[in-house]
């Protein structure tokens, strides 16, 4: 196989290669957004939660 055929065979394996790559980033995304649209709404951290019973059983007491 002389310079020239390789050249062509590479440069043709190249192409093919960044089809590839733009066929798996497009996958990719599309993985991503579905794992977005699959989350739960975020709760708070049950810290955050236990601060703000804290907080209302607080003000509560301070207005009886």
């Amino acid at each position: 196989m002389n310079l020239k055929e390789k050249l062509q065979e590479l440069a043709i394996e190249r192409q093919n290669l960044t089809v590839a790559l733009y066929e798996v980033s497009g996958a990719m995304k599309i993985l991503e957004q579905q794992i977005l649209e699959a989350e739960p709404v975020s709760t708070p951290p049950s810290d955050t939660k236990a601060l703000n019973q804290e907080s209302k059983a607080v003000s509560s007491k301070s207005k009886a």
